[in-house]
């Protein structure tokens, strides 16, 4: 290993750990763009359901008023299904006449549900490539500049 004058090595190896341990963490914060573009907001939503995070999943979503028994409803709902997206790939088509919508597209990827059916945990893989145009596409919206997913919470 390299020496770094004033610095010992145990305190080189502990900061190149730390680098290396951060930086995929850091390559999928910057690649979900933050709700910033389209994709990312779509990225985000994905993130979202593959973390269990409601809160991160409803900050992806447009923002909704839902009673509260409509948000617990949507929210068990939403804790019994554990996602996995793997390889996912986007494309975006701009609306031409408003700015402020457009549509994503998965290309390629796969996704993993699981979730309990009578009683037992059931898995399913599917290639996003093998499902219909309509289940790969989202319509998505900028409000405030900040792009969210459009659809139903409940």
């Amino acid at each position: 290993m390299k020496s770094f004058p004033g610095f010992s090595r145990k305190t080189v190896t502990v900061a190149a750990l730390f680098i290396i341990a951060i930086l995929p963490l850091t390559a999928l914060v910057v690649g979900c763009g933050g709700g910033n573009s389209p994709e990312g907001a779509v990225t985000k939503y994905f993130n979202a359901m593959q973390s269990g995070d409601w809160n991160a999943l409803k900050a992806s979503v447009v923002p909704q008023k839902l009673t509260k028994d409509q948000e617990a409803l949507a929210k068990q709902k939403f804790e019994q299904v554990k996602v996995k997206v793997q390889g996912l790939s986007l494309t975006t088509e701009l609306n031409k006449s408003d700015k402020n919508k457009a549509t994503v597209v998965i290309t390629d990827g796969k996704i993993t549900y699981t979730a309990p059916i009578l009683g037992q945990e059931k898995t399913e893989t599917r290639d996003f490539k093998s499902l219909q145009k309509e289940e790969r596409v989202f319509n998505v919206v900028r409000v405030n500049d900040i792009w969210y997913v459009e659809t139903a919470l409940g």
